[in-house]
């Protein structure tokens, strides 16, 4: 009996190829924080995307095809725009420059930043970012401080890299009234004293 086998397909790899999906990508995400500029991310849909960015449909589902794999991408694609991807974790003496280093940044981009802070997916990827960065603010902090436990040099972190967060700057600006640099100032004395 002589039994055919479906032949194995063509792996195909082009670099023009390549090159127009990330522009699209980039067009899709672009189109995304435009958006995000002026509405909530829960009016934001796959559908409402591809109209924004004058695609079809099924060419925004084979980039995110899910709405959680649009707010995980555009995570990490917006903190380079913002220019917060590369901050260094500095040494323990350095860390009441965090707040001065960040904020500035998180001005810029205030009104899309106020649209996303406070929503359950920007919540669960930045927690996710968290886990990963942890190390980062830890190794600093037992290493200046060695008499400090795990968990006390953990919690240290923590307390240290709030006063560098979205979230207390737009505390500060948004609930408090502080000016940009009162909001900067305030954050970094509690960062010294921390």
């Amino acid at each position: 009996m002589n039994v055919r086998t479906k032949p194995a397909p063509r792996s195909y790899h082009s670099s023009l190829r390549d090159a127009q999906a990330a522009q699209t990508r980039e067009r899709l995400l672009l189109a995304a924080k435009q958006f995000l500029e002026t509405e909530d991310l829960e009016k934001l849909t796959l559908r409402k995307l591809a109209e924004l960015a004058d695609v079809s449909a099924p060419t925004v589902y084979a980039h995110f095809p899910t709405m959680e794999a649009l707010h995980q991408a555009f995570f990490f694609w917006l903190k380079p725009h913002i220019g917060t991807d590369n901050l260094a974790v500095p040494g323990l003496s350095d860390f009441v420059d965090m707040p001065h280093r960040v904020f500035s940044h998180y001005q810029r981009q205030g009104r899309l930043l106020r649209n996303l802070l406070s929503t359950p997916s920007w919540d669960r990827l930045r927690a996710d970012d968290w886990q990963a960065k942890e190390e980062g603010w830890t190794a600093p902090i037992s290493a200046a401080l060695p008499d400090l436990t795990p968990a006390q040099a953990r919690r240290a972190a923590i307390a240290l890299s709030a006063f560098s967060t979205g979230n207390v700057w737009r505390w500060l600006i948004d609930i408090t009234g502080c000016s940009e640099a009162e909001a900067e100032q305030i954050a970094e004395w509690a960062t010294a004293a921390l």
